[in-house]
């Protein structure tokens, strides 16, 4: 290994180094007690500048994230690109040597770009990952979708005085680990579903039971609840006038473009919106339990945590006339604070 650079940010610190096939981009945003929690992001061949931006981006909200549930752990992400000759089994044992090297001050799960079945290879040369299929605990995504099914309500409730999804109109984008649970609950619930997903394969299931739609007019339906469960960033100055949604609540990690100028236009826009860090939080919470001896009956326990962070974000955004993300920034803040 060689580690190529290390630079000085906002950031605790921002690491490039390279194992073999895995080069990676990790940042660590905040230590905290020491050990920091975050996912493993796979980004196209080339991407270059981009993985920085989501390590900066994504390590700052998984402090935020730690900090609402009243976590004592920091916050950090890592970034690695994907080899031009694909994946391979020889990567991904790369990508958890990079992992091991950090001992234990990176508690890691996969994160988007990679499948289920990519930890179990990762895990054969670290320990350090977590939230693996087949393993006691099972992926984290079912945990995190089980949050974010909470955040729906809390949201519905918020907005209509009642958290019925019988009768509320849905789209579901992305049909990962996160999104494929969201969606079968909303329609076991009675919602009137649509989903969307670049993979056709996973909206196979879904015919006949909701809405197909193409991935590039989701942002644009008439619905009660946009439910993102895919790729950052979506939401900008470009995108957010032209939404018709009344909510927006679900998986996906760093929904806006820029946090404070999105945030500002979304609430004067009348669009309510829950905090990416606060509403998927269900996941690291997950992790959590399995670092310290828990079980993911602890976490899904504690998924409440989400409820009340929301209708306390909802109730001071509505009083103060902020958006939903400065009110949720503000209060992890204060959480570190103590």
């Amino acid at each position: 290994m060689q580690i190529k650079d290390v630079i000085d940010t906002k950031h605790k610190k921002l690491i490039f180094k390279q194992h073999g096939d895995a080069k990676m981009i990790l940042a660590y945003h905040t230590m905290r007690n020491g050990t920091c929690f975050g996912g493993i992001r796979l980004l196209p061949h080339g991407a270059g500048a981009k993985g920085v931006k989501d390590a900066l981006r994504l390590s700052e909200a998984m402090t935020y994230k730690l900090a609402l549930i009243g976590s004592p752990y920091g916050g950090c992400k890592a970034v690695v690109f994907l080899p031009k000759e694909g994946k391979s089994d020889k990567f991904l044992r790369d990508i958890g040597v990079l992992v091991e090297e950090e001992q234990g001050k990176f508690i890691a799960a996969i994160d988007f770009g990679f499948e289920p079945k990519d930890a179990i290879t990762i895990r054969e040369t670290t320990e350090y990952i977590f939230a693996i299929v087949g393993s006691e605990f099972g992926q984290s995504g079912v945990t995190t979708a089980h949050g974010v099914m909470k955040g729906i309500r809390a949201s519905l409730n918020h907005a209509y005085d009642s958290d019925e999804i019988a009768g509320k109109s849905f789209v579901v984008q992305g049909l990962g680990s996160v999104g494929v649970v969201v969606a079968r609950e909303l329609i076991k619930e009675g919602g009137n579903v649509s989903v969307c997903d670049l993979d056709k394969q996973k909206l196979e299931e879904f015919v006949g039971v909701a809405t197909i739609v193409p991935p590039e007019k989701f942002l644009d339906l008439d619905v009660d609840v946009l439910v993102p469960c895919g790729p950052a960033y979506i939401l900008n100055k470009e995108t957010i006038p032209k939404l018709k949604s009344k909510i927006i609540a679900g998986g996906a990690n760093c929904l806006l473009e820029d946090e404070v100028s999105d945030d500002a236009l979304l609430h004067k826009s009348g669009v309510l919106v829950a905090p990416d860090y606060v509403i998927n939080a269900g996941g690291v919470m997950q992790g959590i339990e399995e670092l310290i001896g828990g079980s993911t009956e602890d976490a899904v326990n504690k998924l409440s945590i989400i409820t009340r962070n929301l209708e306390i974000i909802y109730k001071r955004s509505k009083e103060e006339g902020r958006g939903t993300y400065s009110i949720a920034k503000e209060m992890a803040i204060e959480k570190i604070a103590e």
